[in-house]
């Protein structure tokens, strides 16, 4: 059975936080949301673990143990997670939790890792500052950025409007770099006052989550061009790590790899949700079957529509003219979080979609 499970924006103007028990945790460095499977992965650094924990009762348990160096970055692709294990990669069965594949790159400390739209990681080596690439289908990897500069690479994020993964560095006054994928090229986008930064997030607006250490821990939040930025959390927080932003719940997890050893999770509302313009001026019915997601429109409509993910990456896209509805195959759509967007006749309406394939 295939489900289907459809939530319009509401808007909410309060931050809220909630931490969950942190008695189970060991300096938990990076946190990541299975969508597929309503839960938050946690990398628990200080004893090899991969924790789990639940996302409506907040329960933990042991996704994977026995990381030797440690964990650090997870990433999920489709069914399988990706993490950072010193000088290794290791990959997990999402649902099984079986190692898939243990390789050594090389490197001296693996940290940071994302994905693009073409089967590819983007993986940051600290001490060694290097950027690997690793082809996820024939699992071979080279050497992307033999020198990222003067700081360490941390959090790294893959951004498919430009081409590019955008990484925070470690040190005082960090800058926020970019790679272009095109040319391997390394550029500073933005400089900092803030030290010691660790994770990097976005949300469905294009802004930027940065966690940092120095001088005090905080989150800060820098606009889609980087040339405005705010503090967002600066309490309760201790080293925030390698931070997610959960696009479905508008909710920014953080993993305190401090003396808080613990996990704190910031909701955020439509302040930095899914932008609805004249929402339901376009009405929109969806019905699913077997592989296909039916879109049924209150009137003709001349403009055209896309299926993303919560990275912004692309899934499908079509024009409409003069049409009264549309079907997205979903045959071969990995189970996760989606956003269907209309645009037509000047107006804008975006939908959430949640698709469990079984």
């Amino acid at each position: 059975m295939r489900q289907i499970v459809v939530s319009i924006m509401v808007c909410a103007c309060t931050l809220i936080t909630w931490v969950s028990c942190a008695q189970s945790y060991s300096s938990p460095e990076s946190i990541e949301f299975d969508y597929a499977n309503n839960r938050w992965l946690i990398s628990n650094n200080g004893n090899g673990q991969i924790l789990s924990r639940n996302s409506s009762t907040g329960a933990l348990s042991v996704f994977a143990s026995g990381i030797p160096s440690g964990p650090h970055g997870l990433e999920i692709v489709a069914d399988t997670v990706y993490v950072c294990d010193g000088s290794t990669l290791k990959a997990y069965e999402l649902q099984t939790a079986a190692q898939v594949f243990n390789i050594n790159l090389g490197a001296t400390f693996l940290n940071g890792i994302t994905h693009d739209n073409s089967g590819y990681l983007y993986i940051t080596d600290f001490s060694a500052k290097r950027i690997y690439r690793f082809n996820t289908a024939d699992r071979t990897f080279t050497v992307f950025v033999s020198n990222t500069g003067t700081a360490s690479p941390n959090g790294i994020l893959y951004d498919a409007a430009n081409n590019r993964c955008v990484f925070v560095n470690w040190g005082s006054a960090a800058a926020i770099k970019a790679v272009d994928l095109a040319t391997g090229l390394v550029s500073t986008i933005a400089n900092t006052s803030l030290g010691n930064c660790d994770g990097i997030a976005k949300d469905n607006q294009g802004n930027y989550y940065v966690s940092s250490w120095s001088s005090t821990s905080r989150i800060t939040r820098f606009s889609n061009d980087f040339t405005t930025s705010t503090a967002v959390v600066t309490t309760g927080l201790s080293n925030p790590a390698d931070i997610f932003y959960n696009a479905l719940t508008d909710t920014l997890g953080v993993p305190n790899s401090g003396s808080g050893n613990n996990t704190t999770y910031y909701y955020f509302g439509s302040t930095s949700g899914i932008p609805d313009q004249q929402q339901g001026s376009l009405s929109l019915a969806l019905n699913i079957t077997l592989d296909e997601v039916n879109v049924q429109l209150l009137h003709k409509t001349t403009g055209s529509w896309k299926l993303m993910d919560y990275n912004g990456r692309l899934i499908q896209s079509e024009s409409l003219n003069a049409s009264d509805g549309f079907s997205i195959t979903m045959k071969g759509v990995p189970s996760g979080a989606y956003i269907l967007q209309l645009e037509a006749d000047g107006l804008s309406e975006s939908r959430k979609i949640m698709w469990v394939k079984q």
